[in-house]
């Protein structure tokens, strides 16, 4: 069976075992156990606009040979008893290693802070840093925010995409010429039409960051 099989057949699995409502702490224990995961990150804090803590769980599978296969984020909303399931992706945040074992980024981080999830994800190498925003509002997870920045031989470069609605913002893509003593920056603005809204659920950096420079390649 091919690994692609495979991540299909669990993610088929896990539809049907996480719990979906009133989660309580020993739930989300039993959900681990029996499911082979492991918490790998944690994050707490205000999410919705309610006096209840939330969180946001990064789940591994607790096996060696499954770190280059997707994890699974969750999100828990707070309620007056324990949490209740809001949303699930198996994209959002990457696999830890890639086909040949190395590591794809050196530090990763997740936080809930002022009605965000915000993902960190940082590399000496020409993965770069990566970082991204989801706000909650209208009663949903929107993107609020995507960076990358890429550090190159006698440059670096900076983008930041900013949503004006679902599919509608701005690419800026900042240079600096590491060549010269000041090193001296460009900054160059795109107007960006998604092909469609980005959502939770499926987010992948890798096919978002692939479509803004697609875009904007087509616009120089």
């Amino acid at each position: 069976m091919s690994k692609s099989t495979d991540i299909q057949a669990a993610q088929l699995q896990l539809e049907s075992t996480v719990p979906k409502k009133d989660t309580l702490d020993a739930e989300i224990t039993q959900f681990l156990e029996e499911n082979n995961y492991m918490i790998q990150y944690e994050a707490v804090g205000f999410l919705n606009k309610d006096n209840f803590k939330d969180k946001v769980l990064i789940l591994q599978e607790n096996d060696e040979e499954s770190k280059s296969l997707q994890r699974l984020t969750i999100i828990l909303l707070g309620k007056k008893q324990g949490f209740e399931l809001y949303k699930k992706s198996y994209t959002i945040m990457p696999p830890e290693y890639n086909d040949d074992n190395y590591k794809a980024f050196d530090t990763e981080d997740v936080e809930i802070e002022k009605n965000k999830i915000i993902f960190d994800l940082y590399a000496v190498g020409p993965n770069g840093h990566i970082s991204f925003e989801f706000i909650f509002q209208n009663n949903d997870l929107q993107l609020h925010e995507f960076t990358g920045y890429f550090m190159g031989a006698g440059s670096h470069t900076e983008y930041i995409y900013t949503p004006k609605n679902q599919t509608n913002g701005i690419l800026k893509e900042t240079t600096i010429n590491t060549m010269e003593d000041e090193m001296p920056s460009t900054t160059k603005s795109y107007t960006i039409k998604l092909e469609s809204p980005p959502t939770f659920e499926s987010f992948d950096y890798k096919i978002f960051l692939d479509e803004l420079f697609r875009q904007f390649g087509d616009k120089q």
